[in-house]
C-alpha cells in the first residue's frame, strides 16, 4: 500500500545468509498486492525502527513484482543500520520503505553490458544481469570477492559462472587474481557499456580506464556514504527566493544549517547517495562531494546533504 508521503508498508517475509557477513531481506505488501515497480539498479529507502533511514540497492529479479530483496552487509564500525537489521529485524517485522529511485539504470542498447561488482557492490549487478538475460542482451559479469570460501550469492553466481555469463575473482584465493581492470576496459569494442559498484579504489579504477571512453558508456554506484573532511568550511548560504541568509559554521552541513534556522529541506540519506537533497543553485562555486550526480547535472545543481562551497557566499534557488 502506498501511503501519501510516498512511504510503502512492507512485512519481511524470508531471511537468508549469504556469507558470514551478509544477510538478504525479503520484503512484501502485507496482503499479497504487487509492489511498486522498478527497474534493474534501483534502491529504496528503509525507515529503520529507530528512525534512521538507509539506503539499499534492491537486488531481486524486476520481473518479481510480489517482492523486494536487499542484501545487507554487517558493518561493525558503520552508521548503526546494518547492525540494526541484522541483530533485531525478524521475518514477519514490518518496515516502512520508499518508493524505489534509479540513478544507475542500464543503457537502452550496448553492443556488450560488462557489470563489475565487488562484494556487496554486487546487489545491483544482480537485478541488471536479470534484466539483460530477459532482453536477450550480450552481457559478462565480473564478481570480486575476497574468497570462494566466503562468497555471496553462491547460489547466483555459481550457474553463472557454469554458463560462461560470470567470471569470480578470489583475491585472497590460492589461485585467485584481482580483476586487472584496465586491461578488461581496454580490451572492450566501443560499443560496449561498463557498469561498476563496490569499493571506492574499484570505481576510481574503472573511471580512469574508462576516461577514453565514448561519453556515458561508463557507469558507477558507490556504496556507503560521501565523507565530510574535519572541519570543513565556513560560508554564507542565501536564499533567492526566501530571502534570507543563512550561516554555515566549519564542520555544518548546509541542511544542518538550514534545519537549524527553521528551513524546511528534504533530505533522506544525507550522505550524498540518494539525491533528495538536490537543489539548484543560482550562484556561487560549489564543492560537490555527493556520490551520483553526472557532471552536467552538478553544473546547475548540488547536494547540500554533504557538499560544501568554496566561495564566501553560495546562492540557493529556495
Amino acid at each position: 500500500m502506498v501511503r501519501p508521503n510516498h512511504r510503502v508498508t512492507t512485512v519481511v517475509s524470508d531471511i537468508t545468509r549469504e556469507n558470514s557477513a551478509i544477510l538478504t531481506f525479503t520484503l512484501m505488501d502485507p496482503d499479497g498486492w504487487a509492489l511498486p515497480p522498478f527497474q534493474a539498479g534501483a534502491h529504496i529507502d528503509v525507515h529503520l525502527p529507530n528512525g534512521a533511514v538507509r539506503q539499499y540497492s534492491l537486488c531481486g529479479d524486476p520481473a518479481d513484482r510480489q517482492h523486494y530483496r536487499l542484501a545487507v552487509q554487517r558493518e561493525a564500525n558503520g552508521r548503526g543500520g546494518s547492525v540494526l537489521l541484522h541483530d533485531t529485524v525478524r521475518v514477519g517485522d514490518t518496515l516502512l520503505v520508499s518508493l524505489p529511485r534509479n540513478h544507475f539504470p542500464l543503457a537502452p542498447s550496448a553492443g556488450r553490458h560488462v557489470l563489475i561488482g565487488g562484494g556487496i557492490g554486487l546487489t545491483p549487478i544482480m537485478a541488471m544481469a536479470e534484466t539483460l538475460r530477459r532482453r536477450g542482451d550480450a552481457f559478462a559479469i565480473h564478481a570480486c570477492v575476497r574468497s570462494r570460501a566466503d562468497m555471496p550469492f553462491r547460489g547466483w553466481l555459481e550457474p553463472l559462472e557454469r554458463q560462461g555469463l560470470a567470471r569470480i575473482h578470489g583475491s585472497r584465493d590460492a589461485d585467485g587474481a584481482r580483476l586487472d581492470i584496465a586491461d578488461l576496459v581496454r580490451a572492450l569494442p566501443e560499443d560496449a557499456h561498463v557498469y561498476c559498484c563496490g569499493p571506492t579504489r574499484m570505481i576510481e579504477a574503472v573511471l580512469a580506464a574508462g576516461a577514453g571512453r565514448p561519453e556515458d558508456s561508463v557507469h558507477v554506484e558507490h556504496f556507503g556514504s560521501a565523507r565530510i573532511p574535519p572541519g570543513g568550511e565556513a560560508f554564507t548560504v542565501d536564499l533567492a527566493r526566501s530571502k534570507r541568509s543563512i550561516p554555515v559554521a566549519a564542520g555544518m552541513t548546509i541542511v544542518e544549517a538550514l534545519r537549524e534556522a527553521g528551513v524546511e529541506i528534504d533530505a533522506s540519506c544525507e550522505g550524498g547517495a540518494c539525491l533528495t537533497c538536490k537543489t539548484r543553485y543560482l550562484d556561487g562555486v560549489p564543492i560537490h562531494r555527493d556520490l551520483v550526480m553526472k557532471p552536467a547535472e552538478r553544473r546547475e545543481f548540488m547536494t547540500p546533504c554533504v557538499s560544501g562551497c568554496a566561495s564566501e557566499r553560495l546562492v540557493l534557488d529556495l
